[in-house]
């Protein structure tokens, strides 16, 4: 994770990763229950731009990630903002589940195309879940690998929504819902500036 740890420090710093990260953190409000305060876990969650903004909605959020120096932004937000229902761990669900705990939420944003084993992840979250319990993947549509400059740790170029709906159904998840939450501007590898969309895609446990 040395590669997320080096960009820790400036990651909030550019400004399409805010206004992608707000839509994304809107689009997944609207779905959340308004009498309900969900324990939340955001997976991958960075500095966590995509679920700290949902702290006044949620019991508890745990932010998860790889890597340490995200987290320690992480933390630094939360502990500013007073935020003592919001913690962070280190931990790869790849590489082994958590144990021990449950939630009425999983957000995962941006975080699914760096995960060779989609299947495996699907699996660890519906785990994570109490019966009828949401899922939320932001992520990118399926694209030409002309996103990402750096492709360190790109293990897809985005997804088919009808693909992932199968896979989630696979997994042991209802059908899938799916919005456009934002598009992105950005410069691709040849510098021409072009524009990606990031969907939202939502299913309950059963």
């Amino acid at each position: 994770m040395s590669h997320f740890d080096a960009k820790a420090a400036t990651w909030d710093e550019q400004p399409h990763r805010i206004a992608l990260s707000a839509a994304i953190a809107r689009a997944l409000s609207a779905q959340l229950p308004a009498q309900q305060r969900p324990r939340l876990l955001d997976y991958g969650c960075g500095t966590g731009l995509s679920s700290l903004p949902l702290a006044g909605r949620c019991a508890t959020i745990l932010g998860v990630d790889s890597s340490a120096g995200m987290l320690a932004q992480f933390a630094a937000k939360a502990r500013a903002a007073g935020l003592a229902h919001v913690t962070t761990r280190q931990h790869d669900l790849v590489a082994a589940p958590l144990t021990g705990m449950e939630f009425d939420v999983v957000l995962t944003a941006m975080t699914l195309h760096h995960v060779r084993d989609v299947a495996l992840l699907l699996r660890r979250f519906r785990e994570l879940l109490v019966p009828g319990g949401l899922l939320a993947i932001a992520d990118l549509d399926a694209e030409d690998g002309s996103f990402h400059q750096d492709k360190t740790s790109v293990e897809h170029h985005g997804f088919r929504r009808e693909w992932l709906a199968k896979q989630l159904q696979q997994t042991g998840f209802g059908p899938a819902s799916f919005v456009t939450a934002h598009v992105l501007e950005k410069p691709d590898t040849t510098g021409a500036l072009r524009r990606y969309p990031v969907f939202l895609a939502t299913a309950h446990r059963q």
